[in-house]
C-alpha cells in the first residue's frame, strides 16, 4: 500500500505541488492525470526519491520512504518513463537483468526472469535477447523498459507517460498486454498520463490534478458521471462520455445466455439464418463501445456473442444502451 499525505514541493517561489493526499490499494492501478505543468511526474518523482518533499509523507507498506536507505527504496520499485532509457552498448537481456545483477540475484534466477519477462512481452528470448536498443522498433524498445522495471519483481511500479511517443496502434496493443501483465502479477501501479482514454483504460481509479493538486479522485465512471464543475469537467471530456462509459464494461456483464436462435456459426462468422448474411460476433473480451459501433453499422437490436466457436448468448442493443444512459 502506499499512503501519500501532504506532499508539497517548492523550486524557490515556485509551489509545483501543493498538499496533496492519496492512498493506492495493493494491486490497485491510479492514474495522475492533467495537462503540462500540473505536479503529476513531480509527484511521481517524489516517491521514489529522485526529488525530495519539501513537506509531506510517503509510506510505502507503512515505512516512511524518508527513513529507508535510497538505495534500497529504489531497487523496490519499478520505474517507466517515456523515453525508455535503455542503456545501448548493452544487450536486451543485460539491460532488463540490471536490477537483480544490483540486487546480487545468481545467475540462473536472473536469466530464468530474462526469459519470463520476454516471453511475457511477446519477444522471443532467442531472437532478442542478444539484441541492443537501436535494433528494435519503438514499440519492442518500450516492452523492453517495462520489462527492466518488473525484473526485480517490485511491488510497486511507477510509470511517467509510458507510452506516450508511441503510434496509436502499437500504444493500444501495448496497453493491452500491460493491463494483462498487470492483472496476472498484482502489481500496485502509479501512471502519470495526460490521456483520458489511457487511464480510462489502465487505471482503477483516476485522480485529476491542477496546479499542483488533486481536485478530484475516483472511480473511472464516477468521473464520469459526476465530474466536479469546472476544470474536471472540462479535461474529462462530456461529449463523448457515454461512449467512455461503455468502453469500461464487458459484453459479458450483460449478455442474455439465451435468445441464440435464428443465428448459427459457420467459417468463423455468425450468419442470419432468415436472411443468410454474415455478421461479424462478439467476443467475451469485446467492451460495449465495441459492441454499440457494431449495432449501430449492422442496424441490429442485437449481435450474437460467441465464446471457442460456440454461439453463448446475444447482446442486445437496449442493454448496451441502458448502461451508456444517464443514470
Amino acid at each position: 500500500m502506499i499512503e501519500v499525505e501532504g506532499l508539497t514541493k517548492r523550486f524557490g517561489a515556485t509551489t509545483a505541488v501543493d498538499d496533496v493526499s492519496f492512498r493506492v490499494e495493493d494491486g490497485e492501478v491510479l492514474a495522475l492525470v492533467g495537462t503540462s505543468g500540473c505536479g503529476k511526474s513531480t509527484t511521481l518523482r517524489m516517491l521514489n526519491r529522485l526529488i525530495d518533499p519539501t513537506e509531506g509523507t510517503v509510506r510505502i507498506d507503512g515505512r516512511d520512504i524518508m527513513q529507508v536507505p535510497l538505495e534500497e527504496l529504489r531497487l523496490g520499485i519499478g520505474y517507466v518513463i517515456q523515453g525508455v532509457g535503455l542503456f545501448p552498448h548493452w544487450t536486451v537481456a543485460r539491460n532488463i537483468a540490471t536490477v537483480p545483477r544490483l540486487m546480487r540475484w545468481d545467475r540462473a534466477r536472473i536469466d530464468a526472469r530474462v526469459r519470463e519477462l520476454l516471453e511475457l512481452f511477446q519477444l522471443d528470448p532467442a531472437e532478442f535477447g542478444d539484441k541492443y536498443p537501436a535494433q528494435l522498433s519503438g514499440g519492442q524498445q518500450q516492452r523492453v523498459g517495462v520489462a527492466r522495471a518488473m525484473a526485480a519483481e517490485p511491488s510497486v511500479l511507477l510509470m511517467d507517460e509510458p507510452f506516450g511517443a508511441l503510434d496509436p496502434v502499437t500504444r493500444a496493443h501495448l496497453q493491452d498486454e500491460f493491463e494483462a501483465i498487470q492483472r496476472r502479477l498484482g502489481t500496485t501501479v502509479i501512471l502519470v498520463t495526460h490521456d483520458m482514454d489511457e487511464a480510462f483504460k489502465l487505471a482503477d481509479r483516476i485522480a485529476v490534478m491542477d496546479t499542483g493538486r488533486i481536485l478530484q479522485i475516483g472511480r473511472s465512471e464516477l468521473l464520469l458521471r459526476e465530474p466536479q464543475e469546472g476544470f474536471v469537467r472540462q479535461f474529462v471530456g462530456l461529449d463523448d462520455r457515454a461512449l467512455r462509459i461503455l468502453s469500461l464494461h464487458g459484453v459479458a456483464e450483460i449478455a442474455t445466455p439465451h435468445k441464440v436462435e435464428g443465428w448459427e456459426v459457420l467459417d468463423g462468422a455468425v450468419v442470419d439464418q432468415a436472411s443468410g448474411r454474415r455478421i461479424l460476433p462478439l467476443a467475451p473480451s469485446d467492451t460495449l463501445r465495441e459492441a454499440a459501433s457494431r449495432i449501430i453499422w449492422e442496424g441490429a437490436d442485437s449481435l450474437p456473442l460467441v465464446e471457442a466457436g460456440m454461439l453463448v448468448g446475444a447482446v442486445r442493443a437496449e442493454d448496451v444502451w441502458r448502461v451508456g444512459r444517464r443514470a
